[in-house]
């Protein structure tokens, strides 16, 4: 009799240790601490934990960065459950704090974008509704881009949402206010020489009179005295007039000679 309470007794403090087993995890380690720290794509894991008397301490640096991976690696190396290693675990993740950031900023610019453009398409609107701009074409396709950003912005394509959002406003812009003229000014200025290469190509050849200002063109200057050489009937004011031309030629292929040297 005595003998069977006693195997019940053992068995119930076996069931009663096996329950507080299962629920306190107990690590293979005494004081185990693992730090982890996510950075510009590595991963550097610092563990601790006391071996006896002694305290040891390990680093382990990986090329990665999923959380999940980097359990299944000091699990392995500290041969520990994932879980353990889970719950000992400290994580520091820099570049999801670096991705958050940026994430709103880009959620931020999209949404000013987005403001502007929708003012500008309204004032648009009203341009069209008042019979100040007739552009109605011009209009839709500002309407759409605004439409598109708004979809972009929804689905948290924030850069989309920002492009889509400027090409709105500038749209609009240009239904209101008319086309950029600076555009057409850079291309005129393109088209342009400078002072220098005007002064050393007089004349109407080699594009002089499309390329220089007006203040270097010298085709189209009125106090043109070269205008009427050439037709005189005085032998000697035609030969004056001659060796002047020649002396003009003189300096001008000089001119070119050393712009080519």
């Amino acid at each position: 009799m005595q003998k069977a309470i006693n195997t019940k007794l053992v068995a119930l403090f076996a069931l009663v240790a096996m329950a507080f087993a299962a629920a306190v995890p107990a690590y293979a380690y005494d004081e185990l601490e693992i730090k982890i720290e996510i950075k510009d794509g590595s991963t550097l894991v610092e563990v601790e934990y006391n071996e006896g008397t002694k305290e040891v301490e390990a680093s382990y640096l990986y090329s990665i960065t999923d959380l999940g991976e980097v359990y299944s690696r000091i699990a392995d190396e500290l041969d520990l459950s994932m879980d353990e290693v889970e719950a000992a675990a400290k994580v520091e993740n820099d570049d999801e704090d670096d991705n958050e950031e940026d994430e709103a900023e880009d959620r931020a610019d999209a949404e000013e974008a987005i403001t502007y453009a929708a003012e500008a398409v309204a004032e648009a609107q009203a341009a069209i509704a008042d019979e100040i701009a007739t552009d109605e074409d011009g209009l839709e396709e500002a309407e759409e881009y605004l439409e598109k950003a708004e979809t972009a912005f929804a689905d948290e394509d924030y850069d989309a949402a920002y492009e889509w959002a400027e090409k709105a406003e500038d749209k609009a812009e240009v239904i209101v206010y008319g086309p950029d003229e600076d555009e057409y000014e850079d291309d005129d200025r393109d088209k342009r020489w400078t002072k220098e290469k005007c002064d050393s190509n007089p004349g109407i050849g080699n594009g002089v009179k499309e390329k220089c200002d007006d203040d270097y063109n010298k085709s189209e200057r009125k106090d043109d005295k070269y205008k009427d050489y050439g037709k005189s009937t005085d032998r000697a004011e035609l030969q004056a007039q001659l060796q002047e031309l020649m002396q003009l030629l003189i300096q001008l292929l000089t001119l070119q000679l050393a712009q080519q040297s």
